[in-house]
């Protein structure tokens, strides 16, 4: 009988507890922030007209400091995280079907798309001879209304592990709070 009788108290004060929950509902975007947030370091830029948040990789943070900097002469911005890891953003209005004609227009290389959708596409650069050389992101996307062009540098040569790091950075990408 005892024990019964502290059950009951015992669920009594559990759903006592649960229905005087003051904390706020939380939106969509406030918890897929938290789950973004689990291993990486939410990172506010404002600089050269550029005004968002971005996560980045704590990974790569452990060993490298991250370097944002505007280039007065393009416009652009760069996020750079040790050699494996550089972003270039830029204020321009493209579409996807625009950004792949760039692709297919690349000289040097054939490019095979990975993975695509309508604001982003995923791609691995192949030398003449046919074998692997690397791996490149685009995105094109709004922010407050604004423009961006998101890519990764061009200046380098990344893994799909990088370029996939990157990707998840980028996709992060929202309106500062």
């Amino acid at each position: 009988m005892k024990r019964r009788v502290l059950f009951i108290i015992g669920a009594a004060l559990v759903l006592f507890n649960q229905s005087c929950d003051t904390t706020p509902k939380q939106s969509e975007e406030q918890i897929q922030s938290k789950t973004q947030s689990a291993n990486d370091s939410l990172f506010r830029v404002n600089e050269g007209g550029y005004d968002f948040a971005i996560y980045l990789p704590k990974d790569l943070m452990i060993e490298n400091t991250p370097e944002i900097t505007f280039s007065g002469a393009t416009g652009d911005l760069h996020i750079r995280i040790g050699d494996q890891f550089w972003i270039v953003a830029s204020q321009e209005n493209k579409d996807i079907a625009s950004v792949k004609a760039e692709i297919e227009e690349n000289m040097l290389f054939t490019s095979r798309i990975i993975e695509e959708n309508g604001t982003s596409v995923l791609y691995q650069r192949l030398l003449p001879d046919g074998s692997a050389y690397d791996y490149s992101y685009r995105n094109v996307s709004s922010i407050n209304g604004k423009p961006y062009f998101f890519k990764t540098s061009e200046e380098g040569e990344y893994s799909k592990e990088s370029v996939d790091l990157m990707r998840t950075a980028i996709t992060s990408v929202h309106t500062r709070v």
